[in-house]
């Protein structure tokens, strides 16, 4: 297997976030020799700083973060590890087989992407809600409102009322036409009275008749 046929690999270290920047500096020159003396090549390095830890890690919440890929003998990456578990400046470090075509980015790329990511979610979340919200205007039909019970009750009383007008004043014309009635009854007996008594008064003044 000659160096150009060499896998693909990328190692992400945690370093003491309080080693300083010379000491820190030291310590990713030894990985670096290490990965050149198994017959490795560097082609990106990227220092991300000192981030906020997942867990506390040998009393430590913080750790300084590099990211370095490389290209290795998968013998040599081996050794390499067994270095990495004695320094005791590394509180944690991950090495992985990355493919052949796989694009290196920064952290600076990455969380632009990420942000980019975010604000397109947003955007189509926002645009689904418009949308259903017009869906929901076009389709909703008009349903009357049911009346509350007191507002049924009026249009009851009303009613009752209108019921009742009519029987008053039928009652009224009945009173009317009893009186128009007992009018000409009056009229007609006294008639008959001033008849009567025209009729005895003609036969008292009629010489003819006797007693």
């Amino acid at each position: 297997m000659t160096e150009t046929n060499f896998p693909k690999y990328e190692l992400m270290l945690i370093l003491q976030p309080d080693l300083g920047e010379e000491k820190t500096a030291t310590v990713l020159k030894e990985v670096k020799e290490l990965i050149l003396e198994g017959e490795g090549k560097i082609s990106h390095e990227d220092l991300w700083g000192i981030r906020d830890l997942a867990y506390t890690i040998k009393r430590q919440r913080q750790g300084f973060y590099v990211v370095l890929n490389f290209t290795a003998n998968p013998k040599s990456v081996k050794e390499m590890e067994k270095q990495l578990n004695l320094n005791q400046a590394i509180l944690r470090y991950l090495v992985q087989k990355t493919p052949k075509h796989h694009e290196v980015k920064t952290l600076a790329e990455y969380e632009e992407i990420a942000k980019a990511e975010e604000l397109k979610a947003k955007e189509e979340a926002k645009a689904k809600t418009e949308k259903q919200e017009r869906g929901d205007v076009r389709g909703r039909k008009f349903v009357k409102p049911e009346k509350t019970k007191v507002e049924a009750a009026k249009p009851a009383k009303k009613e009752e009322k209108k019921i009742e007008k009519p029987v008053k004043k039928v009652k009224k014309e009945e009173e009317i036409e009893e009186k128009v009635e007992e009018k000409p009854a009056k009229k007609k007996q006294a008639a008959t009275l001033e008849d009567v008594d025209a009729k005895l008064k003609s036969i008292i003044d009629d010489p003819d008749i006797t007693l």
